[in-house]
């Protein structure tokens, strides 16, 4: 079994998507004269973007660089999108006219559940595969880790956050990473391969399927390490450890 990879027209609405978000953030950080630094870490966030889309566009190269690409979009470029926008920007969604969407997207309740149910449907056997099979499933797919991703760690950040205590997003946090975790450790220390279509096919580096798999879980675990840290932050860090507008 093998991957077709992904059409031109595929390519171009990745490329299109990027290109919409940079003018439009590129505007509103001139009009709002934002640090650059944050402009820096949303145009690295856009960047990871579409390196990511590269390692979706072949699934069967490899499980561990398949994962990589997968976790990237939902563990480090959802961050850094979120950190390019200030606090006060972030804190903005949760009035009028955002209420529209922001009343859903931006609640913890529905964030966390979109978290977890992704996490845990994107990896089941059944979606897995049909991924694999054939890649342009992959795209929805990364973009649906791209979409939870972004939900739930606005969460974790101040201004987006609609989370009344600190050690209480700490606390959400470190639950609901629990899923992505449980299922690096099911990858790491199986003893056979969860997934058909990588029985047929050698990984990019010549290892076994069964230690592409192992490898996969290590990434897993690597990509899940940031929102971990975010959320011991939030509970041994104290209410006042850093003025409001300082903080990420």
């Amino acid at each position: 079994m093998t991957s077709t990879g992904w059409p031109l027209a595929a390519w171009g609405g990745w490329f299109a998507l990027i290109g919409a978000m940079v003018l439009a953030y590129g505007l509103a950080a001139w009009r709002g004269r934002w640090p650059k630094w944050r402009a820096l870490v949303f145009v690295v966030g856009c960047l990871l973007t579409l390196v990511s889309a590269w390692g979706l566009h072949n699934p069967l190269a490899s499980m561990t660089s398949y994962t990589a690409a997968l976790m990237s979009l939902g563990q480090v470029v959802s961050p850094l999108l979120l950190l390019g926008l200030p606090p006060a920007v972030r804190g903005r969604w949760h009035a009028a006219p955002h209420t529209v969407w922001s009343a859903w997207l931006l609640d913890a309740w529905v964030a966390g559940a979109v978290f977890v149910l992704i996490t845990l449907g994107v990896n089941l056997p059944g979606v897995f595969n049909t991924a694999l099979a054939n890649s342009l499933y992959s795209g929805p797919i990364g973009l649906l880790l791209l979409l939870s991703g972004l939900m739930f760690w606005a969460q974790l950040l101040a201004g987006s956050t609609s989370l009344p205590q600190r050690w209480i997003a700490g606390l959400y946090g470190w639950l609901g990473s629990l899923p992505m975790m449980l299922i690096a450790a099911v990858w790491v220390w199986s003893g056979h391969v969860l997934y058909t279509p990588y029985l047929d096919v050698l990984c990019l580096w010549n290892l076994s399927p069964l230690d592409d798999q192992h490898y996969a879980g290590l990434v897993m675990f690597a990509a899940g390490l940031p929102l971990q840290l975010r959320a011991a932050w939030l509970l041994v860090m104290p209410e006042a450890d850093a003025p409001a507008a300082a903080r990420p």
